[in-house]
């Protein structure tokens, strides 16, 4: 007799449970968290996750920023000139036409 569809979706979940309860075991026994409190582990779980996502903010906010400086000093301006010819840039960071006016 095959299976359902529902009761292969049931134990497709029951494996994805399982493997995340054991990467979150792993991660436990990596980081030693395993052996604190439980009010230690929310502590250090929140400080974690804290340090995580301010590094990726500033990998999202500030990086690029940096890679165009260090593009910009490390090859010439007549270089950089042929790589933005196509776009004029204004204060704003907007493409405009020779006249100044904003293109959309």
């Amino acid at each position: 007799m095959s299976k359902s569809m529902f009761q292969n979706l049931a134990e497709d979940y029951a494996k994805f449970k399982r493997y995340v309860k054991w990467l979150y075991v792993l991660y436990e026994l990596n980081t030693q968290i395993a052996i604190c409190e439980p009010w230690e582990k929310v502590f250090l779980n929140v400080l974690l996750g804290s340090c995580v996502s301010l590094i990726l903010y500033a990998t999202f906010a500030f990086v690029p920023g940096y890679c165009v400086t260090v593009f910009h000093l490390l090859w010439p301006q007549t270089m950089m000139q042929n790589l933005t010819s196509a776009c004029n840039m204004n204060i704003e960071g907007f493409c405009a036409n020779e006249s100044g006016a904003l293109i959309t």
